[in-house]
């Protein structure tokens, strides 16, 4: 199990690395393409201006507040992910900044190529014993332990499970009683049928 895992991950790096080696952008494809959708959805929205560095950007009916210098925006998508938002990025463009610049270090693409620098090593299997097969594995079954105080006499009867016959004084008639409980109160119901012997 262990070692299907470690062959899992060492395929996984070698492929991220390999891809790695391609990418040309300064950040990863999937962030690319965030920032992207981002800088397309900033078109519909207005921008108030507090000063240099706080800004209001309204969307239809709602207001957010994007601060620059902290790196945040009252919608908390940007504090969440760390890249800026629509509303980041409409305070960046009407700032005249670039928006790359407010996106985290660690999405950029040489933070990736240089966590998947280091190769998990292969390792040889002739020091290693076979693994047992299914037939040749005897599972014992669990140890039981008494638990402690008298042990029951009666077994706990299921729900609308006939608990014990009686005959009936008034029809002398086999009956058996029922206890149940009621989902709506709290008292404890009988109800008895007959049974036609």
């Amino acid at each position: 199990m262990v070692d299907k895992i470690r062959v899992q991950m060492m395929e996984m790096a070698a492929k991220r690395k390999i891809d790695a080696v391609l990418w040309e952008t300064p950040y990863c494809p999937k962030v690319q393409k965030i920032i992207k959708k981002n800088l397309q959805e900033r078109r519909s929205l207005a921008i108030r201006h507090s000063d240099g560095i706080k800004f209001e950007v309204v969307e239809s009916m709602k207001t957010n507040a994007v601060e620059l210098h902290l790196q945040t925006c009252s919608c908390g998508h940007w504090q969440l992910v760390k890249i800026p938002c629509k509303h980041a990025c409409a305070a960046i463009g009407s700032n005249k900044e670039a928006v790359t610049q407010y996106v985290s270090a660690f999405y950029s693409t040489e933070v990736y190529r240089a966590a998947y620098e280091r190769n998990i090593q292969p390792i040889p299997t002739f020091d290693m014993s076979d693994p047992p097969q299914p037939s040749e594995v005897l599972i014992k079954s669990p140890t039981t332990k008494r638990l402690p105080g008298r042990p029951r006499k009666r077994r706990i009867h299921s729900r609308g499970e006939v608990d014990h016959a009686y005959i009936c004084s008034r029809c002398k008639q086999t009956v058996y009683v029922i206890k149940y409980y009621s989902e709506s109160t709290t008292l404890l119901h009988f109800e008895h049928y007959t049974l036609t012997v």
